[in-house]
């Protein structure tokens, strides 16, 4: 009898993780596969990536959730379904009337289903974070230094990090890794500091699931386009990072197994159209005098609202049973379709939406050409552009997001071929040995059986 209490009590305090695995999960904002898979021929200095993807599986591409952009695509990740089933549909939340001060999909209480981070925790696993979107109050996550601010510009933002981090865990690194660079803008200074931060969870935390968001290369690829030289440089610098995490990790784990995604990849662009004007033409919009939050059109009221996302653009209705506003949105959108200099590619209806697990409000997604983006402004119909975006439909082949895996059990030069963005998920968590029932799809093998 009291063997059996015995053995009940040690499978009770036994961590569920059963493979022994450890994962470093570094996501690369807007880095394109072919940076890596065709590094000369970009003229990319990158040995650490190169040695990932050498000495791993790698996929050819990911394609990616609708739209191509940031928030939407990285709860893809740590969740294995489509916006349509997490409820992240966007960077920032939708708010025609400008109540909200463009707040982002910070909180991870909007993701409505369960995430890599909670599920790893159950099993028993420690888990650790740095500047992952919608990352804010996530549970599981025993060392949390989300990706959060509200101006980017002033000094309170460093506070409102410490509040909504782990208690204490900001001023405890900062004392070895230096200040935290909140401000995203100050693109590569502030990766250099989450790498800092990240480095100091692996060491000390010791967690054997570790996210990390580098987002250096997408703030200079829209500047300057994608493979321009600051962009390339970024990326080097990037590439540098990447091995003092694999360092740190290592000092911990010697196999600590690493994961290089992204979220989508990069287009160059030109032109952008403003579909806001149109919408107010057509008095689905109406816009006030002077101008709102940062600049944006004073909207006082709408039947119909243009929520641009760079390439793409979701058209919600404010009723969605009005049937004779979603007639006018329609031949509105046809009529702009219809003339090339408008640079639109296709019209989505709601079918083609659903098909692609984009936002399931939206009546209408306007798709544009490749050298195109979409704003929302108060200005000229069409301008003259120049660097580059993403958010366009996972269709569009720049779009395809990154994968590469280095670890222990994982092929040598493997090529999983095209995959999808749902897969990463469930393959994280049987690399790992935790279920992980929630996601759309099966996770990978790389080689033999987990």
């Amino acid at each position: 009898m009291h063997r059996r209490l015995f053995l009940l009590l040690v499978l009770a305090l036994t961590p569920l993780w059963a493979s022994g695995h450890a994962l470093l999960l570094i996501s690369i904002d807007g880095l394109r596969p072919d940076s890596v898979l065709q590094a000369d021929a970009h003229g990319l200095k990158i040995p650490h990536l190169r040695r990932i993807l050498r000495d791993g599986a790698h996929a050819s591409g990911v394609r990616g959730a609708l739209p191509t952009v940031t928030y939407p695509s990285h709860t893809t990740i740590v969740t294995g379904v489509w916006p349509a089933r997490h409820g992240i549909y966007s960077n920032v939340t939708f708010d025609p009337l400008g109540k909200n001060f463009e707040g982002w999909y910070w909180y991870s209480e909007d993701i409505a289903v369960p995430t890599l981070w909670e599920s790893a925790a159950k099993a028993g696993l420690i888990v650790g974070s740095v500047s992952w979107p919608v990352s804010v109050g996530a549970k599981g996550i025993r060392y949390n230094v989300p990706e959060y601010w509200r101006t980017q510009k002033s000094a309170d933002d460093l506070k409102l990090l410490r509040a909504v981090s782990t208690p204490g865990l900001v001023a405890e690194i900062a004392q070895e890794a230096g200040s935290y660079i909140v401000d995203l803008d100050d693109a590569i200074p502030g990766d250099w500091a989450r790498t800092r931060y990240a480095a100091w969870i692996l060491r000390h935390g010791k967690p054997q699931l570790m996210t990390v968001h580098l987002a250096a290369l997408d703030h200079l690829q829209h500047a300057t386009g994608p493979f321009s030289p600051e962009s390339n440089h970024t990326l080097e610098q990037i590439d540098e990072m990447v091995g003092q995490l694999e360092e740190a990790a290592r000092t911990v784990l010697p196999d600590y197994a690493v994961c290089i995604v992204s979220d989508h990849g990069f287009s160059r662009i030109d032109h952008s159209l403003n579909l806001m004007r149109p919408f107010a033409e057509e008095g689905l919009v109406t816009v006030g005098q002077g101008s709102g939050f940062r600049g944006a059109p004073l909207v006082t009221d709408w039947k119909a609202f243009p929520k641009v996302d760079g390439g793409s653009a979701a058209i919600l209705l404010k009723d969605p049973k009005d049937e004779g506003t979603r007639v006018k949105v329609e031949q509105l959108l046809r009529r702009l379709a219809a003339d090339p200099a408008n640079g639109i590619a296709r019209i989505l209806d709601r079918k083609a939406v659903a098909a692609l697990g984009g936002n399931p409000e939206a009546a209408f997604w306007v798709d544009m050409q490749a050298n195109f983006s979409v704003v929302s402004t108060v200005g000229v119909r069409v301008t003259a552009t120049k660097g580059g975006t993403h958010g366009y439909s996972p269709s569009d082949p720049e779009m395809l997001a990154s994968f590469f895996i280095a670890g222990p059990e994982v092929g040598h030069d493997l090529t999983l071929g095209e995959m999808d963005m749902r897969s990463v998920a469930p393959t994280v968590a049987a690399y790992l040995g935790f279920p992980f029932p929630s996601a759309d799809l099966k996770p990978l093998v790389f080689v033999g059986a987990w």
